[in-house]
């Protein structure tokens, strides 16, 4: 807890470090808050009727009482109560007029279009461009109104239709074309700033994601579908050049005004997600317990809104608890769900919940985070930049808490599945399989949220799909073979198989190659194309049969009765041996229904692997024996039980020999000599050495 609470107030103290210098009006933003939160609501409604009564003079009696009416009375009427001063370093128009200019700069550097220009100023502009537009939330929020600048606004728009009624007449005079133009412009501003104003109110309100984008698809559709044909046709009433000029000069701002517009409401509803308050904030009324808390709190400077402070410091304890109430709910879900030995469910709790426990954690501290951002600035939305980092990380945890749900929970239940009989080498690669779709779809989230156009990327791998296939053929051809040999079910996982001159038991079947542990214990990795290319020896494709080939050698001193009597008796112990294959084991008296209607179209035995030869037959005559052939089958294929019935069998073919007075033969040479040398003793060059050197 310590080293969490340490690591939060450091993150805190950096956010604010890096909100101060990207914005440096949510001291201003902050005071406006804990003002707003104690204004009298006898104060705000005298307020507001004063507001409506000087709207109504300016506007001759004949105001037209709609909501966003409603909504300027009620600016107004807050910004009056509160004598909070615009802040003109981060005003909404500012922020307007300037983007703008760079619109104005970026359309002068490249009049064919910004895809066409690479001048190193350009890229300048649209960074500037770029953060401007961030700043837009905040600056939205952050706008006031007041009287004066509805009465200017009032005036200018007075002016203009009164020149427009003047003119009438001379429509081909240069003062009608431009109050024309001006009018224009001042609709294309009604529009976009009474949207403005809607997105103010529906940020304090806590609007969902769903309500910004249909009201900001409202007023781009109002903006976009207002057409300038009429304005620009007046150009051809002007006679002089001058005038021409002139009306050139004004309509390219009036067509900068609607892109523009059009530019930073297609980017807030690009961002809607982002924009939208959290359901949580919303749903419990935070905004009413911040209101609450200030009223109650001893801190009454304007410049801390205590309120906040304890809301957020009570969110980020309760969600930092909640880790461990929430790792034991999901061992309970995961008992419910995994009916198993009390053993299993010991094992789910320590591997599983242990597993998903972290990554769950971490992604409550995240989520706990986000919301404390959302109480930190309302009532304005958090930054863009902030929210963006925020959607990166919660795309991040998000496949780390599903792939660590898989690598726990997952592995079992599919486990208990390949118990069933569905094959290991399968799952296991469903299992990797799912692990490469939750990194693509991450990956594929994240830089959506950085700005890519990920329709475009995907569009873009039919061209480069060619290049990517030449430098990764390799790869391909080998994962393309992995799933061929899934098909073509030619081993699985624990099968004894010899692959060249590899031999050894399956380990794994990946992607890209299998995996071997041969019986000396060396792992090795042998190329999914390199299997397919060779032939495969599966010592595990048997049901019935394992191989016994043994030559009994008896000494020639037996006789042909007892050879009879020996082979018979050895015939009957086999016969008579329940683990050693008879006749009657094939695969026509399998339970298998599939398997016993193949049988007219394919040696049904040799393809499931039953075999029950058995064979004991005088075979030959050896150099040192008489060789009698004993060839049958073991009904197990498992190697330890194969060599305990092998042993069986030898033991019982000693005893069989021994009863019919037999003898086995052992390699043996007899030597011959027909006719000895006479030995001439009485030659003298024999006996020069004396007796005792005779031979």
């Amino acid at each position: 807890m310590k080293k969490f609470l340490i690591s939060f107030l450091i993150s805190a103290l950096c956010l604010n470090f890096i909100y101060a210098e990207a914005n440096k009006s949510e001291a201003n933003l902050t005071e406006q808050n804990s003002s707003q939160s104690a204004v009298p609501a006898p104060n705000l409604e005298e307020k507001k009727k004063e507001v409506e009564e000087f709207l109504s003079e300016v506007s001759g009696g004949d105001a037209n009482k709609s909501e966003v009416y409603d909504m300027i009375v009620n600016k107004v009427a807050q910004n009056e109560l509160n004598a909070n001063e615009t802040n003109g370093a981060n005003s909404f128009y500012r922020v307007v007029n300037e983007i703008k200019e760079i619109n104005k700069k970026i359309l002068a550097i490249s009049p064919k279009g910004e895809a066409n220009a690479t001048d190193s100023s350009l890229k300048t502009l649209k960074e500037n461009k770029a953060r401007l537009l961030e700043s837009v939330p905040m600056a939205i929020t952050n706008n006031t109104l007041s009287r004066e600048g509805l009465l200017k606004y009032a005036e200018i728009k007075k002016n203009i239709e009164d020149t427009l009624a003047k003119f009438a007449k001379k429509q081909n005079s240069i003062e009608y074309v431009s109050a024309a133009v001006s009018a224009d412009r001042m609709a294309l501003g009604d529009i976009f700033y009474q949207e403005i104003l809607k997105l103010d109110n529906l940020f304090v309100n806590g609007a969902s994601k769903d309500e910004l984008k249909m009201s900001l698809e409202d007023a781009l559709s109002r903006i976009s579908e207002y057409s300038l044909d009429k304005t620009s046709k007046l150009k051809e009433a002007l006679k002089s050049q001058e005038d021409a000029e002139n009306f050139v000069a004004k309509f390219s701002e009036l067509k900068n005004d609607k892109a523009t517009y059009e530019e930073i409401l297609s980017y807030l509803h690009s961002n809607a997600d982002l924009l939208a308050s959290s359901v949580i904030f919303t749903s419990l009324n935070f905004k009413s317990a911040i209101d609450s808390i200030n009223e109650i709190s001893p801190i009454k400077d304007r410049r801390i809104n205590f309120g906040k402070i304890v809301l957020i410091s009570v969110i980020m304890l309760f969600f930092y608890s909640l880790r461990r109430v929430l790792a034991n709910l999901i061992y309970f879900v995961f008992k419910i769900i995994n009916r198993s030995t009390a053993i299993d469910k010991e094992t789910i709790k320590e591997q599983v919940v242990a597993t998903i426990k972290r990554p769950l954690g971490v992604l409550l501290i995240a989520y706990s985070i986000d919301i404390s951002l959302v109480i930190f600035f309302y009532p304005a939305p958090v930054p863009i930049r902030f929210a963006s980092i925020l959607s990166i990380i919660y795309v991040i945890l998000w496949a780390w808490v599903i792939i660590e749900i898989i690598d726990g929970y997952g592995i079992i239940v599919l486990g208990n599945i390949a118990k069933k009989g569905v094959r290991k080498d399968v799952i296991n690669l469903v299992i990797k399989i799912l692990y490469i779709i939750v990194v693509i779809i991450a990956l594929l989230l994240i830089l959506k949220r950085l700005g890519f156009d990920v329709s475009a990327i995907l569009a873009s791998l039919g061209i480069g799909g060619l290049a990517i296939a030449f430098a990764t053929k390799d790869i391909i051809a080998n994962f393309f073979q992995s799933i061929m040999l899934l098909f073509d079910n030619s081993f699985s996982q624990g099968d004894h198989v010899v692959v060249g001159d590899i031999e050894g038991t399956v380990v794994e079947t990946g992607f890209r190659k299998t995996t071997i542990r041969t019986f000396d214990n060396a792992l090795v990795f042998v190329p999914n194309a390199n299997i397919m290319a060779q032939n495969i020896k599966n010592w595990n494709r048997r049901k019935v049969g394992r191989h016994i080939n043994i030559i009994v050698g008896v000494t020639y001193s037996a006789r042909s009765e007892q050879l009879r009597k020996c082979i018979e008796d050895i015939k009957e112990m086999l016969k008579a041996h329940p683990r050693i294959a008879q006749s009657g084991d094939s695969a026509t008296n399998s339970r298998d229904f599939r398997m016993r209607s193949r049988q007219n179209m394919v040696s049904i035995d040799d393809l499931a692997g039953y075999k029950s030869t058995m064979n004991v037959v005088l075979d030959s005559f050896g150099d040192s024996s008489v060789n009698i052939l004993v060839y049958c089958f073991t009904k197990t294929v498992m190697r330890d039980d194969y060599l305990q019935i092998k042993e069986d069998i030898l033991f019982k073919i000693m005893q069989i020999v021994e009863n019919n007075g037999l003898e086995f033969a052992f390699p043996s040479q007899s030597l011959y000599v027909e006719k000895l040398p006479k030995f001439d003793y009485d030659n003298p060059k024999f006996s020069e050495g004396g007796d005792d050197e005779r031979v």
